[in-house]
C-alpha cells in the first residue's frame, strides 16, 4: 500500500509527463519515465512547497521514483 507521500509524488509526476498514475513504479527513473530537467525543477519546486522541504538539491532524473519518495519522506517537516 502506498503511502500519503508516495501517493502524491506520484500524482504530481502522473501531472507533470501526462503519463497514467498506474502506470509509474517506484523502481523507474525520472528519465525512464521521460522527465526532463525542467520538469524536473518543477516538480521538485512543487514538492517542496507542498511538504515544507527546503533543499531538493539531492533530487535529479536519474533517482528513481522509490529514492525520491525516501528523499521527500526524510526531508518533510
Amino acid at each position: 500500500m502506498k503511502t500519503p507521500i508516495e501517493s502524491t509524488i506520484i500524482s504530481e509526476i502522473s501531472h507533470s509527463i501526462g503519463v497514467p498514475e498506474n502506470a509509474i513504479s517506484a523502481d523507474q527513473t525520472m528519465d525512464d519515465l521521460g522527465m526532463t530537467s525542467i520538469l524536473a525543477v518543477q516538480l521538485s519546486s512543487k514538492l517542496q512547497q507542498q511538504f515544507g522541504i527546503t533543499d531538493m538539491s539531492g533530487i535529479s532524473t536519474s533517482n528513481t521514483v522509490g529514492e525520491l519518495v525516501d528523499y521527500v519522506q526524510s526531508k518533510a517537516s
